[in-house]
């Protein structure tokens, strides 16, 4: 599976937010993805995750538009946001289930796709727990469930690692690497640089919504901090 961003550009009123973006990944990659505040990364992951739509280009996922075709696309896309909803009425497990419904899942079937992403993610002691009750640890394991319950074959996460503390930031690296494994293509958001040294298989660098950088493989011998700081004036994130 090949995703691919094509000249990927959008533009609010007088803003460019993303211009003329393009990457590719495949299966089993974890791509970071870091810029400084404004940058494009959101925007970015949102239109390749069919939640907005580009001014001009277009991101094909195992050949699919998500400009012509969304809803197919969709069906083969993860998202995982940088909150989730904090609400008391409704259980970590009703709200994967409540997705995993969506996703098309049914009878037997159904039950069987919830609790195996409930056990993968550790949400199965927790599932009965209201969304507003649970740690924000937990809330990143239940919006992962949610964000894979579809099996996808693209996830895209945006700040996972956001407020977390040490022991669930090494959950969360575990999760990716695993999925990974899975044969997953997986593009991570984060301004925990430490986070995307240890996990991931390359990295892009963008600044005004433009790629300055693409470093290709591993990144536990690259002072990536160093390189941000420098590619972007010393911009923090």
């Amino acid at each position: 599976m090949i995703v691919e961003v094509k000249n990927l550009t959008k533009i609010f009123g007088r803003t460019v937010a993303v211009d003329n973006l393009s990457f590719t990944m495949k299966d089993g990659d974890i791509l970071g993805f870091v810029g400084p505040n404004g940058s494009g990364k959101t925007t970015t992951m949102n239109i390749m995750a069919t939640l907005d739509e580009p001014t001009s280009g277009d991101v094909l996922v195992d050949g699919l538009s998500v400009v012509d075709y969304p809803d197919a696309t969709r069906a083969k896309v993860g998202f995982m946001p940088d909150y989730l909803p904090d609400q008391s009425d409704i259980s970590a497990h009703e709200y994967i289930d409540f997705f995993a419904r969506a996703s098309g899942f049914k009878g037997r079937e159904l039950k069987r796709r919830v609790r195996e992403v409930e056990d993968f993610t550790l949400v199965t002691p927790i599932r009965n727990k209201v969304l507003s009750a649970l740690s924000r640890g937990m809330k990143q394991r239940v919006s992962l469930a949610r964000a894979i319950v579809n099996d996808p074959q693209l996830l895209i996460m945006d700040e996972p690692a956001n407020g977390l503390d040490p022991r669930a930031r090494i959950e969360f690296r575990s999760y990716a690497k695993r999925l990974a494994e899975m044969g997953k293509s997986i593009l991570v958001s984060s301004h925990i640089l430490a986070d995307l040294n240890e996990i991931c298989t390359g990295c892009l660098i963008i600044e005004k919504g433009r790629l300055v950088r693409k470093i290709e493989g591993s990144l536990k011998n690259l002072d990536l901090e160093s390189v941000f700081m420098e590619l972007t004036k010393g911009e923090v994130q």
